[in-house]
């Protein structure tokens, strides 16, 4: 009896995955079929009884009447009852199942708690509207964690400024005491009044440039991405026409187009060039002699790759250079004016636009920086 199993778990699958039109005239059809089969048992069971009782035994008139009536009002009945119990079939397997288990989802994430998963799955108007409110749940749970990575971001942000502007306004208050202190007393010269007033206005350079990146950080956290349909050459163009406009004595910048043909993506292409000349301009500085970009098309992303002939990232850079602010120096090197933040920037736009941002080191030396960004399937231009 395996066939006959194996036939029945094949229709149960094929109920729940079809239509629910279908699934009802299914239910309909089984529900007229097991009451004419009922009807036809029942005839010819009475009228096999009536042939036995009358041959034994002459029968009254009123219990012929009597039997004749029920088996001319059991088709109804039975017909009655098999739509009754097909309806209650169909509620269950079809609308009831699935219902109770939107609710339950709708419940979970009213209470704010999205880290269930709807077991419900079919083919039907009822397994779409599931596996749209899956998606929603999904939506709603990234950006909550978004939320959550921001908020811990923008801690991160303020404790770092904080810890950075305590070296400037530290040295601003010790020159200041110095000077309060020794120039009443004239024991300041004018060419030591001047340097101690220079550096304290370069502190004050520095703690300005500070409030800057802090402000671009804040725009850049609210920043919308603006998709729209672009062709894959235009994206490639414009990322060759910045890659050109970056240059730097001894150092060239080439790229490689990998995106494999024509078409059209998703993307927002003013944020994603921002976020590839940062990684390009971060490559330029520490590059020897070249710096190779490489553009790939994969899974829905566009990747970007970044690669410079350098030292290549440290240790300590790969876990932390695209955190803000950070900026590791060699012994005796002096502060040129980066205070770190472009890496953590292009993280930023990165996640902004659906992707990730990837530091390694080559194999062959030097750093690779990698950006991917959310484009969507590669569609022609009839699509859109």
């Amino acid at each position: 009896m395996d066939w006959l199993e194996e036939y029945a778990e094949k229709l149960r699958k094929y109920i729940k995955n079809t239509s629910i039109g279908r699934a009802a005239l299914f239910y309909l059809f089984a529900a007229v079929a097991g009451s004419l089969a009922c009807t036809k048992l029942t005839v010819n069971l009475m009228s096999i009884w009536i042939n036995v009782m009358t041959e034994r035994m002459p029968l009254p008139y009123g219990k012929i009447r009597l039997i004749v009536w029920m088996r001319q009002i059991c088709p109804y009945f039975y017909m009655a009852g098999a739509i009754v119990i097909a309806g209650r079939f169909f509620i269950q397997n079809k609308i009831k199942t699935p219902m109770q288990e939107m609710r339950q989802a709708l419940l979970y994430m009213s209470a704010g708690d999205l880290s269930f998963e709807m077991a419900w799955r079919s083919e039907d108007e009822f397994g779409r509207l599931v596996k749209d409110l899956e998606n929603l749940r999904e939506l709603l749970k990234r950006e909550k964690i978004s939320q959550w990575k921001m908020g811990e971001e923008q801690r991160k942000i303020n404790a770092a400024f904080a810890h950075d502007i305590r070296t400037p306004l530290t040295v601003m208050n010790g020159y200041t005491e110095f000077l309060k202190k020794y120039v009443p007393q004239g024991k300041v010269s004018e060419q030591m009044l001047m340097e101690k007033l220079e550096r304290i206005s370069r502190q004050g350079d520095r703690l300005l440039s500070f409030s800057k990146t802090m402000t671009a950080l804040q725009a850049m956290e609210k920043r919308e991405v603006q998709c729209r349909p672009v062709q894959i050459a235009e994206v490639v163009n414009r990322m060759k026409e910045s890659a050109e406009g970056i240059k730097q004595k001894g150092v060239q910048t080439g790229l490689t187009d990998q995106m494999g043909g024509e078409g059209l993506v998703l993307a927002d292409v003013e944020l994603i060039l921002e976020a590839v000349e940062n990684v390009v301009l971060n490559a330029v500085r520490y590059a020897e002699k070249k710096v190779e970009i490489i553009i790939q098309y994969k899974e829905n992303k566009l990747l970007v790759y970044v690669k410079d002939d350098g030292e290549g990232f440290s240790a300590k850079a790969l876990r932390e250079a695209d955190t803000v602010y950070f900026c590791e120096r060699k012994e005796g090197e002096e502060e040129d004016g980066h205070f770190g933040i472009g890496l953590s920037i292009t993280k930023m736009l990165c996640e902004k636009h659906g992707g990730e941002l990837k530091l390694l080191n080559s194999v062959e030396g030097g750093a690779i920086v990698v950006t991917s960004f959310f484009v969507g399937t590669r569609e022609s231009k009839s699509a859109y």
